[in-house]
């Protein structure tokens, strides 16, 4: 009884946490977004040295900034990352539609948009050529983050998502994929040579809204039709119209 009684205590106290963070964090933004502890603790009705502790683990978090100047606190742009794109997977089909129809004419491989969601990733819109050799692709089917091109630009510009994968690997597979993912980034696209399915070569480019990642494009294509160059040419191509 004494065990439950503890364990029911420690969530009220969690619960209470959360709320008081939160509260904060609306009280910061709704009343210029340059406040002192004292305004803090007045408003919530708690002691300086409570709100204090609030503020420094939000600090610590990286969602506020203490002014240089005065001891004033405010919301740093952190918090936009809480804030989802308001884009729809239906409005996103209707905008790339046209674009995967183009990419795929002028490369003459499958290619397809892609989204992120949450620990998993899911196939929305492709475009084939009228080929005999097709690549499988199934829509609307969620799978887990894969060690390919399309799977590396959400781990890649996910923090989460790549601890997440991390957790699971060796040191040396870490750092590795670590290596990998740097890449993505700093050359704006990840490649594929048939590590996902043999004899199959993809490339995948990073889709932004408003700096934010909100989806992918990916080009697949058998491997000895579908090399360095064509799959350079399709990099550019996707990055020329985004």
């Amino acid at each position: 009884m004494c065990n439950k009684v503890y364990l029911y205590n420690t969530n009220e106290l969690m619960i209470e946490s959360v709320k008081r963070t939160l509260e904060i964090m609306q009280y910061i933004a709704q009343n210029g977004n340059q406040v002192r502890l004292k305004d803090v603790a007045e408003h919530l009705q708690i002691g300086k040295s409570t709100a204090h502790h609030f503020l420094k683990s939000l600090l610590e978090l990286g969602y506020l900034e203490q002014d240089e100047l005065s001891p004033r606190y405010s919301l740093s742009d952190k918090v936009q990352l809480l804030i989802p794109p308001q884009v729809s997977p239906y409005l996103l089909k209707q905008r790339f539609r046209p674009l995967l129809q183009k990419i795929m004419e002028l490369t003459g491989e499958t290619t397809y948009l892609t989204l992120q969601m949450g620990a998993h990733i899911r196939h929305e819109l492709k475009c084939e050529p009228e080929r005999n050799v097709r690549i499988s692709l199934e829509l609307g089917k969620e799978f887990t983050v894969m060690n390919s091109a399309i799977g590396n630009v959400f781990l890649a510009y996910s923090e989460h998502l790549r601890q997440h994968v991390l957790r699971s690997l060796s040191t040396e597979e870490a750092k590795q994929l670590n290596r990998r993912l740097d890449t993505v980034i700093s050359q704006g696209y990840a490649s594929d040579f048939e590590r996902l399915e043999k004899e199959l070569n993809c490339i995948a480019v990073p889709v932004f809204d408003q700096k934010r990642l909100i989806a992918a494009i990916g080009v697949s294509g058998p491997a000895y039709r579908f090399q360095t160059a064509e799959m350079m040419k399709a990099v550019k191509l996707i990055q020329s119209y985004l």
